[in-house]
């Protein structure tokens, strides 16, 4: 890949990959630049493009990413589906000699313990093997469980390969969205998660009919077979990642800057040049003051932003949606009372009103915003779960058909309102959140937490069913009803903003109350349009820049000691900086 040099890029001679660029020449004059837009063959070859003859451009290889890494959330979806199915199946239920509650609940539950590891693994390799590899490691680690499964013939078993799956799964769910993110363009970020939550409720959607379809077969097939067909997702991921672009991003991180532009010429059908030096920039400025895990946990931004990314995954499982998503036929047919093939039936139409609900997020998800979505359907979600319990204590006292005809209307209208509000969201908002930094970190914990309380959702919901009825419900509408306080205090909007201006809008608002904050990445970006540089309140406005030509020259973090001398405001005092703690955020004026 040539590499044309920027006209302020600074000499660097202690980086290969940067000597590399030095010496390249590139066969385009600078305005022939502007105006062939077309990746070269050899670009395309670097990443497995050229493949099968496909007219790789950016549009198709965007198309190409959505479907792998959807992919990888419709196996999500089905997982959480498959086993809600099973369990009421009497095949299952006489193989494993009638389990009891606490049993179906832990071999249910323990999936996403599994989840939980996998996500936690991340932390610890996420960054260092990258986004493409993290995807093909855990999807063959998940292969492995799935067979597992399949095969089982006994319960030990059986749970085993529920845990590795779930290791799998956990490192995928957890790389997959920040990967898509990373390689969308900002304005379309967010249709590319719930693009990835909409695949993620078809195959919550399949795994219903896949269990309805089998339901009535009365040998070991009822259960095996919808485990098994699981490997169909296994070799779409297999197949489509090793031939797709690294993230653009993550490639900058380590160095690989002529990849990292390579990549971004595939993506794009116009200029790259502005688009690469502001990744550059931010990705420099990030690794000058790199976040270690003693200052995330110490407080400050890092932590601010990590703990936003957490809070609302945690949130996410405790609306109750996978009381219902994991255990929908068992709750049609233990609390609102109908039979087994109708506890399906309307399990399988549920789910495809979900399905519904999720896509049609994708015209307002970008336009209406982050807060108001989340806020209004938490109060819709509270709203539906009160319903579920009231109808649920009637028809549990009286008897009576109408009541759980009522409890089956409310049902609809949660998945409907999680559908449009809280599907997508809690998913894309740590690897928006987090800065470059700390986006793995960040996507990784958040994943952590989600799996962790899923666990705890998914273990209780036969106890809580069984021992207090009604009761459930009323607890989870009350949680819904509480998260929309919570949502206006704290979490902040992120519709429509690039990462690069997210960063800017902490650096800009540091408090936790952002109620009463203004939308100030708005008039910065309107100053970027226009060429413009916001001053800077504290240092000059050249003190970022020249902090990263310090970090590139030297080859090393930036630990604070190179700036000491350039700390000095207007009237000669001293901005005290300390090793590895950072100084107030640099606020921008409008």
């Amino acid at each position: 890949m040539s590499y044309q040099r920027l006209e302020d890029e600074p000499e660097i001679d202690h980086a290969s990959s940067f000597n590399i660029l030095q010496t390249a020449k590139s066969p385009r004059s600078p305005s022939s630049f502007h105006h062939s837009r077309r990746p070269s063959s050899r670009s395309l070859a670097k990443f497995g493009l050229h493949w099968w003859n496909v007219p790789w451009n950016a549009a198709t290889t965007h198309m190409t990413i959505s479907i792998a890494a959807g992919t990888v959330m419709c196996l999500f979806g089905y997982e959480q589906g498959v086993f809600g199915g099973i369990i009421v199946g009497q095949e299952f239920n006489e193989y494993f000699h009638d389990p009891s509650p606490g049993l179906t609940g832990l071999v249910t539950s323990i999936y996403d313990l599994g989840c939980f590891a996998g996500a936690v693994l991340t932390l610890f390799v996420g960054e260092s093997l990258g986004r493409k590899k993290m995807l093909i490691i855990f999807t063959i680690i998940m292969a492995g469980g799935i067979i597992m499964q399949t095969a089982a013939h006994n319960m030990q078993h059986l749970l085993w390969g529920r845990v590795i799956a779930g290791i799998g799964n956990g490192g995928n769910t957890a790389t997959a969205p920040v990967w898509h993110v990373e390689t969308s363009h900002h304005s379309a970020k967010g249709q590319a998660v719930v693009k990835e939550m909409v695949v993620n409720v078809l195959g919550f959607v399949v795994s219903n009919i896949i269990t309805l379809a089998f339901s009535r077969i009365t040998t070991e097939a009822q259960w095996r077979f919808p485990l098994g067909i699981q490997m169909i997702y296994i070799i779409i991921i297999l197949t489509l990642v090793p031939m797709l672009p690294e993230s653009p991003r993550w490639l900058l991180a380590r160095n690989r800057d002529a990849e990292a532009k390579a990549v971004l010429e595939i993506l794009s059908e116009d200029d790259v040049e502005e688009e690469f030096k502001s990744i550059r920039e931010s990705v420099r400025q990030e690794q000058a003051v790199q976040v270690s895990w003693a200052k995330i946990f110490k407080g400050g931004q890092a932590t601010r932003r990590m703990l936003l990314g957490m809070l609302l995954q945690i949130c996410q499982q405790l609306t109750g949606i996978n009381v219902l998503c994991y255990y929908l036929p068992l709750v049609l047919h233990k609390s609102v009372g109908l039979s087994e093939l109708a506890s399906r039936l309307l399990a399988t139409g549920n789910a495809v009103c979900f399905m519904l609900a999720t896509a049609a997020s994708l015209l307002f998800i970008e336009r209406l915003g982050r807060r108001p979505l989340l806020m209004a359907m938490a109060a819709a979600q509270a709203i539906a779960f009160l319903g579920i319990a009231i109808s649920t204590e009637i028809g549990h006292e009286n008897g009576a058909h109408i009541p759980g005809i009522v409890a089956t209307v409310f049902i609809s209208m949660y998945f409907l309102a999680f559908g449009f509000g809280w599907v997508a969201t809690p998913w894309l908002y740590p690897a928006e959140v987090n800065s470059l930094s700390m986006r793995t970190k960040g996507a990784a914990l958040a994943t952590a937490c989600d799996w962790l309380f899923n666990y705890v959702v998914v273990q209780t919901t036969p106890i809580g069913i069984h021992y207090l009825h009604w009761g459930l419900y009323l607890i989870y509408a009350i949680l819904n009803a509480s998260f929309v306080p919570i949502i206006y205090f704290l979490i902040v909007e992120t519709a429509g903003k690039s990462l690069e201006q997210i960063d800017r809008w902490f650096a800009a608002n540091p408090g936790w109350f952002v109620h009463k904050t203004s939308d100030s990445t708005s008039i910065r970006s309107d100053e970027e349009s226009r060429g413009m540089r916001a001053p800077l309140k504290h240092q000059d406005s050249d003190e970022s820049e020249s902090m990263v030509k310090d970090f590139e020259r030297q080859g090393r973090r930036y630990d604070g000691s190179l700036e000491r001398a350039r700390c000095r405001n207007s009237n000669g005092s001293l901005h005290k900086i300390q090793h590895g703690e950072e100084e107030e955020a640099d606020r921008y004026e409008t």
